[in-house]
């Protein structure tokens, strides 16, 4: 039996268009436009997923939070056009497996339904990091922290490294892992289970002590690459080609 995936948003188009991806794999996709309707299907059949739009900002965390606390056996993830490092962090801690940018391929929503639905609620949900830098470079403004540091470098001969760090299971704890960082550096979350770091000053020893300091002091495993400058690139081009082959080798494993 096919899985039943619920869609919480105002606009019927979102709907539509996860309907249009999604059921003709034999999914079953339901709409509901606000929460009254959603919480009334919930109590009525099972729902294997709920997508919620936080447009709304603190409601809509609370909704997600209602329906992890309600309903244990639906997963939540969130299907947005507006993201930055608070909404990400906020809608994970409020029970969210994943976060996905609208507009979005219907392929790419199938595949990472597909991993969502058949991941155990503590297991990382393993999705396209390539897609989720990209995302990154036009969401979190990343493209302009990588060329500031770059040009920073250029003038005084420093160095700097950008760290991606892949958890092995959905991380909720964003003050725990801010621990390990200056005040300098900068913490990107860009999914469920996936941060990016920019560590600005310092060198491959930089991240040697970092994430020494997280295997010893967090109980989640993780993997990561690195990329730092200049020796993996002195232009943006050649930086962010470099990171995404290191990402491209992790994405096989």
């Amino acid at each position: 039996m096919e899985a039943t995936i619920m869609v919480i948003d105002e606009s019927k188009i979102t709907f539509l268009a996860v309907k249009n991806a999604l059921e003709k794999e034999g999914y079953r996709v339901l709409w509901a436009r606000d929460r009254q309707e959603a919480i009334s299907t919930l109590r009525r059949e099972h729902v294997d997923l709920v997508f919620v739009d936080i447009f709304e900002g603190e409601e809509s965390l609370n909704l997600i939070r209602e329906i992890r606390e309600s309903f244990p056996d639906t997963k939540v993830a969130v299907l947005s056009a507006y993201v930055d490092k608070d909404l990400v962090i906020n809608s994970v801690k409020a029970g969210a497996i994943d976060y996905i940018l609208k507009p979005f391929k219907q392929d790419y929503l199938l595949g990472r339904v597909k991993k969502i639905l058949s991941s155990p609620e503590t297991s990382r949900v393993s999705v396209s990091v390539r897609k989720n830098i990209e995302d990154m470079e036009i969401t979190l403004k990343f493209e302009e922290i990588v060329r500031k540091e770059i040009k920073r470098c250029s003038r005084a001969g420093g160095h700097f490294c950008v760290m991606y760090v892949r958890f092995n299971g959905v991380m909720r704890n964003y003050e725990a892992i801010k621990k390990f960082f200056r005040e300098t550096d900068y913490i990107l979350p860009i999914s469920a289970s996936e941060y990016v770091f920019v560590l600005t000053l310092t060198g491959k020893h930089g991240i040697t002590a970092v994430t020494g300091r997280m295997k010893e002091k967090l109980s989640q495993s993780f993997e990561y690459v690195y990329v730092c400058y200049p020796d993996d690139g002195k232009t943006y081009e050649e930086f962010i080609l470099s990171l995404k082959n290191r990402l491209a080798e992790l994405g096989g494993k």
